[in-house]
């Protein structure tokens, strides 16, 4: 195959999302956080099919090629590839449920924004699904199932329920590689709504530092050294969360502007969103090694963007000198620690009791989703110029002296 790409081409575009063609039909598609994987697009029996070949750089482009040409000889033999390789799976047997959420696990893993969630999946399933790991997937029941979430269905049902929504997918994977014929035993709506018992959910915000004490917070951070504490401060100012902040590079800062635009593939919502920068908010940019377009604001080490622990960490350390001076801890409410994205609780509450600012302001400085649809469809502006005030006055608050 003559193709286009190279392998060191490959590696220059992991930093931008998008897909490029190799050509006859090879595709290296470049998702958010440098993941990529190898597309083949085809057509069969007078449609088309896309059909992944993994993903790099586990598979190089040399052996994404190969594989390529394989089906290309597949399809001029009038096989479609992917029915060719399911029948190759069921010639080999049916797999257990452990061997199936390994395989749905590594197909979906690129595709997840958060690069733990492959981790988490893999643990939660490794800890709680035990009875039925070893299991021959097709003759997992529904009362394996309950048997697996029933233990822990009341005592800890956010977990259990975050478990029975993995099995559910599992299952479902199963069933889309013929590994099964019959309905999904983990569906909830219609099967175990019916047969699980029903708990009242409380809804656990994370801790958030009163807006009054923002002032204190601010000064004590202001006086400690460090990336991660310029990170914090500016996460702060702009209401964003750690992830948003610490992804960040030099090309979504318009400085002379006062502008941060967030490329959609790097927001909860899919859709980009523009961050107006208050004077503090500017100053701790210009306060950081400017690089070029693609390295991050904020990072200990090059092309490496900060953990999402590394923020926490700092309120730790905050917390742990006040103890240590017989203080009181920055802390919510309840007595809990603050955290970073209970910032954007301290900012939502100061907005909502200490300012005049219309709701829908301060909800797209969020950039929260309007609860109501029909209001959403018609509010077609993001209310910018309002939240360029609305940002600098909430920066005031903040740096304000004690």
């Amino acid at each position: 195959m003559a193709g286009k790409l190279t392998e060191l081409k490959c590696k220059s575009l992991l930093r931008t999302p998008g897909k490029y063609g190799d050509g006859d039909g090879l595709q290296f598609v470049v998702g958010p956080n440098q993941s990529a994987k190898w597309v083949l697009r085809y057509t069969a029996e007078g449609k088309r099919h896309e059909m992944g070949l993994g993903s790099y750089p586990r598979v190089g482009l040399r052996n994404a090629r190969d594989q390529a040409t394989a089906h290309a000889n597949e399809i001029r033999q009038g096989k479609n590839p992917i029915f060719e390789r399911v029948a190759k799976k069921a010639a080999i047997g049916v797999p257990t449920f452990g061997e199936c959420a390994s395989q749905y696990i590594a197909n979906q893993r690129n595709g997840w924004n958060n690069s733990k969630h492959a981790q988490q999946w893999t643990n939660t399933i490794e800890q709680y699904c035990k009875p039925i790991l070893t299991k021959p997937v097709d003759k997992v029941s529904r009362e394996d199932v309950l048997d697996v979430l029933l233990p822990i269905w009341v005592n800890i049902n956010e977990t259990a329920s975050r478990l029975r929504g993995r099995i559910e997918k599992v299952l479902g994977y199963a069933i889309a590689a013929r590994y099964r014929t019959d309905a999904n035993p983990a569906s909830y709506k219609g099967g175990l709504e019916y047969l699980l018992p029903k708990v009242k959910r409380f809804v656990k915000h994370q801790p958030s530092l009163p807006w009054s004490e923002m002032p204190e917070f601010w000064s004590d951070l202001r006086s400690k050294k460090g990336i991660a504490k310029d990170a914090l401060l500016f996460l702060i100012l702009t209401a964003a969360r750690s992830g948003e902040v610490r992804g960040m590079t030099w090309q979504e800062v318009n400085i002379e502007n006062a502008i941060w635009t967030v490329p959609g593939h790097r927001m909860k919502l899919k859709v980009t969103h523009t961050v107006p920068l208050s004077p503090a908010a500017i100053e701790i940019l210009k306060s950081q090694n400017f690089g070029s377009p693609d390295d991050y604001v904020f990072c200990l080490r090059p092309n490496t963007p900060l953990s999402d622990m590394t923020l926490s960490a700092v309120i730790k350390r905050l917390n742990k000198s006040k103890e240590e001076q017989s203080k009181k801890s920055y802390q919510d409410l309840d007595g809990r620690n603050a955290s970073p994205h209970g910032f954007r609780s301290s900012f939502r509450m100061w907005a909502a009791e200490a300012s005049s600012y219309p709701r829908d302001v301060a909800e797209f400085a969020l950039a929260h989703k309007l609860p109501d649809e029909i209001e959403a469809a018609y509010q077609r502006s993001t209310l910018f110029m309002k939240r360029v005030e609305l940002m600098n006055d909430w920066g005031g608050v903040v740096t304000a002296s004690k």
